[in-house]
């Protein structure tokens, strides 16, 4: 299995409403402040986390034969 990379979000331009438990959304929240500690701006976004979580899911799934 390959390793996650977290992505800058960019092209992202459809717009799709999802609701996250509590939990989930502060774990995702905490994971983008610690990838854009020391920068002078901010290079991650919490959009950027779940474009690049969905993909590694997509890749990673076993394929159906």
């Amino acid at each position: 299995m390959k390793e996650f990379e977290f992505k800058k979000s960019k092209n992202s331009n459809v717009i799709k409403s999802i609701r996250f438990d509590e939990e989930l959304f502060n774990s995702i929240n905490e994971i983008v402040k610690k990838a854009n500690k020391g920068k002078t701006k901010k290079e991650y976004s919490f959009n950027g986390f779940v474009c690049s979580a969905c993909y590694y899911a997509i890749e990673n799934m076993k394929k159906e034969e």
